[in-house]
């Protein structure tokens, strides 16, 4: 039987070699899959079509990918969103995040690798890769929607009252498609080369994701189904697996952090940076993007007082442990002392709209980001920094975040069973190694207890309280707490938080009244500032100096179950319904 394969040719990236396979178009051409599927080569060139869709890096042109999204919608940034957009207010006809293209050209590779004129190890490899991609779409697809239909073969488009009844199968319970992603990964971690060269996936590359995607789901079924028995097994299970699979990647010896914080997103090539697991290689003039531009020349919404203070103390501590109302007159006084990593994501100034901020333009909330360019370089005539001519390479999964994923997962499995244990070696393992990071050189977080401290001294930040007692679902935890903390600001705008906020129940935080920080930006002093825009406004303008309030409306309104979970989109339903069939809504969305 003849198929259509939808094939990256690739000219250029052959041209380029592997490090540049991410950059090919897709052509098409017509095979028989007897005339394709003859070698690894081939089945190589097919797999570069999945890529992009799971290592989207920092997009391409004007389209970012994760980094930087969700502006309005996490407490990263000061907002001044004044609807609830966190979903749409009614069920859309279509949503293309309700798609299943990508498992099919996933199960199209797995029902034609035994076609390969190769060994059986190379065929498992690539029957490895093939169900590695398809778990990462399902766990998305899961993450999105809860049940999700569970398609393993190739769906074959007939009358066939068999075919049709597959191809219009109901949703699948969401712990059911667990446990198969699960198997997917778990294949691909026995099966996987540990190395297949540059930009390919590998053994710790699938491990890698794993514990992200694991962590995720695991945190999930934990803070919303806590009351069912078989979620909750399921969670254990999931965050169980996260755990070992960060534990596969911390003892291979092959990852280390990089001396060099800045150089992870600011570097033009980072095949060898030791931190990096897998990143999207940019070539100038083939393919480029706009991160620095919306670092550089754009106008930002700017960064949030959540955020920023966010960061520790230099001595390890929340700002206001030691002043509850700890409040910096200027940047100079806010910038001083604190986590390094604070000046280098966020611009040791502030940036006001009305004023000269050269060579950097304003940010709304004054809180401008720098993380993803190298500020000695601003005010050259670089031509890539321009919009659209950026190849600064996107690192899509570092060794920092797999040690957080570790810990997390440790934490939390700790807390559903007394068969988990969890002490200082953990954060010793994990948090502690990143703080070593050369110039960064933050204090040890310590574990006195099931409580957070540092050099011995026991402390609790006062905004986790101020916060979770206005928050729906349970308090925080005080050590916990601080291991989501670090990984806020390790992993801050790679696209991370808002799945955070939702994973953990805490949707709240982007709620004025759990959270009125998400509306404020710097304190300033109206004398500082006398060129400000009239449109710069600040918590109570009648007097001389405040927090430059970005909401001046009433705000988003409180979230609720629905804005944790996507509804089936009406056309899907409507498409299974003249078919015959019945596609079951979203029950928040019923």
């Amino acid at each position: 039987m003849k198929k259509i394969l939808y094939l990256i040719v690739g000219m250029l990236a052959v041209m380029l070699t592997a490090c540049s396979s991410f950059l090919s178009q897709e052509p098409f051409d017509n095979f028989t899959d007897e005339e394709f599927w003859k070698d690894e080569a081939q089945t190589r060139t097919f797999m570069y079509g999945f890529y992009t869709s799971v290592f989207s890096g920092y997009g391409t042109g004007t389209a970012h990918g994760p980094f930087l999204m969700g502006q309005t919608l996490n407490d990263d940034f000061a907002s001044d969103v004044t609807q609830n957009n966190l979903q749409p207010e009614v069920v859309p006809v279509s949503d293309g995040s309700w798609s299943f293209s990508n498992i099919r050209r996933a199960n199209y590779v797995l029902e034609n690798i035994d076609r390969l004129n190769e060994s059986v190890n190379v065929k498992n490899h690539w029957r490895g890769v093939a169900r590695f991609f398809r778990a990462c779409y399902y766990s998305n697809l899961v993450f999105t929607f809860g049940d999700v239909p569970w398609f393993d073969k190739m769906v074959v488009v007939s009358d066939k009252k068999e075919d049709m009844d597959y191809m219009y199968k109901d949703r699948d319970p969401r712990v059911f498609v667990d446990q198969k992603i699960i198997d997917d990964f778990q294949y691909a971690l026995d099966s996987v080369r540990q190395s297949d060269g540059n930009l390919q996936v590998n053994q710790y590359v699938v491990a890698g994701m794993a514990s992200r995607f694991m962590l995720r789901e695991g945190t999930y079924l934990k803070y919303h189904y806590g009351t069912d028995a078989e979620a909750m097994a399921m969670a254990e299970k999931c965050l169980k697996f996260a755990k070992d699979c960060a534990l596969l990647v911390m003892n291979s010896g092959k990852y280390s952090i990089a001396p060099s914080f800045n150089a992870l997103f600011t570097s033009d090539d980072l095949s060898g940076n030791p931190e990096v697991l897998m990143y999207r290689h940019y070539v100038d003039g083939v393919l480029m993007h706009s991160t620095l531009a919306y670092s550089y020349t754009d106008t930002q919404a700017g960064a949030s007082k959540s955020l920023a203070e966010a960061f520790l103390a230099s001595d390890g501590q929340p700002v206001r442990v030691k002043e509850a109302f700890w409040q910096p007159k200027t940047a100079a006084e806010f910038f001083a002392n604190r986590d390094p990593r604070l000046s280098l994501t966020i611009r040791p100034a502030y940036y006001i709209k009305g004023e000269n901020c050269q060579p950097f333009a304003y940010a709304l909330s004054g809180f401008s980001w720098c993380k993803f360019m190298d500020d000695t370089k601003a005010g050259t005539t670089n031509p890539n920094f321009a919009r659209e001519k950026n190849i600064t390479d996107a690192p899509c999964l570092r060794y920092a975040e797999v040690l957080l994923n570790y810990v997390e997962a440790a934490y939390e499995l700790n807390k559903i069973s007394s068969a988990y244990s969890f002490s200082q070696t953990d954060l010793d393992l994990s948090i502690n190694v990143i703080r070593a990071r050369t110039g960064i050189e933050m204090p040890k977080l310590e574990m006195v207890g099931d409580q957070p401290a540092i050099e011995g001294l026991v402390f609790d930040d006062p905004k986790r309280l101020e916060i979770e007692n206005e928050a729906n679902g349970e308090i925080t935890p005080s050590l916990l707490w601080e291991i989501r903390r670090e990984r806020r600001v390790e992993l801050c705008f790679e696209g991370f938080r808002l799945n955070d906020l939702k994973r953990w129940g805490k949707l709240d935080y982007v709620w004025n009244g759990c959270n009125p920080d998400i509306r404020f930006g710097a304190y300033i002093k109206k004398a500082d500032y006398p060129n400000k825009a009239d449109d710069v406004s600040l918590e109570d303008n009648t007097l001389s100096e405040g927090y430059i309030l970005r909401n001046t409306g009433a705000g988003r309104e409180r979230p609720v179950e629905r804005n944790y979970i996507s509804p089936v989109p009406t056309g899907q339903i409507q498409l299974y319904e003249a078919k015959g069939y019945h596609l079951t809504q979203t029950k928040e969305w019923q």
